[in-house]
């Protein structure tokens, strides 16, 4: 009998007190699952590689992916020896339900064959017979091995929930090299294969990476800040805004939208005043859609690209907003608290993640739409800023530390399972894209 598992967001009461919030409740969300599927992975059969390779590049980051993707409990402690039918009631006795084996073979040309097969021990120990669940073959490189690791992640998270998992995501981030140089990286959701998307020596921020994986930031390579980016995916990197000479003010936060044709960016006027517009890549055409004598910033986009949440200062302290794509039906969503912003809508569109200050330091925390509540995420001595949603939604990347040496972090929606990606300061700004 092949599993299936239904995941879900359950509530659970929380002891953490939130400062803001002693009008409201305190109450955090929790990713839960109805029950999570046994399954064991024994180090894999290796041929014509080095162990260690195929056990670090390989065996480490297939555990380390299921372990994390959810839905999976790895099995680990003391194993059967073999992995033959005789050995099905072991391996159920030591709590799997599924049984993954792997071979990695090197061929005559070089590359190298990673064959994977699950088994059902509960169903299959009766037939006394290797009755497989799931079969399949990957080719590649050796310097792919962690590629197809994840690969083979994704695919079995696909086959037991039928979502698409989240191995094989990248995260596009700011870090910071030298005072005054900030660039551009990318690196995968695991914090491994680290490289640069930008090399100006100059100070270039705040990413957004579209559908198609076309990436847009601003920089101050040529003095004033301007907004640059791939028209076309894998294209070259170009001025997006202004469109043609200078423009009074400075722009900044450019955010594509879900169809990747059009950024919603800020800006500023004289004044000090911030406004939202959006830019119409292909024409060039920017429409202004929020217009008031105050700081509106920070947008982000629901999935369908009609609403934007968005910061704003208009009826005082910083707040998040909802409104429409065109700025009409402005609504107030936070309540709670004197310092709300850094909006992210979740990629189903029923929840919105923002950063709220209490005592010098923000903490994140999830509103949900269908609620109409909010549910504080992080707590501790650290600022946690910025947050970005994982594609699967069960996951949130940010920042986390003082100031000049943050780092990225992500965690579950319970805020029980922090993970650090990074072993280096000055990280700011990451965005999770399944389109790298």
């Amino acid at each position: 009998m092949v599993s299936r598992v239904i995941l879900g967001l359950g509530l659970v009461f929380s002891p953490v007190a939130w400062g803001q919030a002693q009008q409201g409740q305190e109450v955090v969300l929790e990713a839960s699952a109805g029950s999570k599927l046994g399954i064991a992975v024994p180090r894999p059969q290796v041929t014509g590689l080095a162990e260690a390779k195929a056990t670090g590049d390989f065996h480490e980051v297939l555990i380390k992916d299921l372990d994390e993707a959810g839905p999976f409990a790895v099995i680990k402690g003391a194993h059967p020896a073999g992995t033959d039918a005789s050995s099905y009631k072991g391996w159920a006795d030591a709590g799997t339900e599924w049984l993954l084996t792997t071979t990695l073979t090197r061929a005559a040309d070089g590359s190298v064959e990673v064959v994977a097969q699950v088994v059902d021990v509960k169903a299959a120990q009766d037939k006394k017979a290797r009755t497989a669940v799931f079969s399949k073959r990957y080719t590649g490189r050796e310097a792919a091995l962690r590629r197809m690791a994840h690969k083979l992640s994704d695919d079995l998270m696909s086959r037991l929930t039928g979502q698409a998992g989240v191995a094989s995501t990248s995260v596009v981030f700011v870090r910071q090299l030298s005072p005054g140089i900030k660039e551009i990286y990318q690196m995968d959701r695991d914090g491994a294969n680290l490289m640069p998307i930008t090399s100006y020596k100059s100070l270039t921020i705040s990413p957004t990476v579209a559908p198609d994986g076309r990436v847009a930031y601003v920089t101050y390579k040529g003095g004033a800040p301007e907004i640059w980016g791939q028209k076309v995916a894998g294209g070259p990197h170009v001025r997006l805004y202004p469109v043609a000479g200078k423009v009074e003010g400075h722009c900044f936060c450019p955010v594509w939208s879900p169809d990747g044709k059009r950024l919603a960016l800020v800006q500023g006027d004289r004044r000090g005043n911030t406004d939202i517009v959006v830019l119409e890549v292909a024409t060039g055409k920017v429409r202004r859609v929020t217009d008031s004598n105050c700081i509106n910033t920070d947008p982000s986009w629901n999935p369908a690209g009609t609403q934007m949440a968005f910061t704003s200062d208009r009826e005082g302290g910083p707040q998040v907003y909802l409104m429409e794509e065109d700025g009409s039906n402005v609504r107030r969503l936070t309540r709670e608290g004197t310092y709300n912003g850094s909006p992210a809508w979740s990629p189903s569109g029923s929840m919105v993640a923002y950063v709220s200050r209490f005592e010098g330091k923000f903490d994140l925390f999830v509103y949900k739409l269908g609620d109409g509540k909010s549910y504080q995420i992080t707590t501790g001595v650290a600022s946690s800023e910025s947050p970005s949603w994982s594609p699967d939604e069960r996951r949130i990347v940010f920042t986390s530390g003082s100031r000049g040496g943050m780092q990225l972090y992500t965690t579950d929606l319970s805020g029980n399972t922090l993970r650090k990606l990074t072993a280096f300061d000055g990280c700011q700004s990451p965005k999770w894209t399944r389109s790298r």
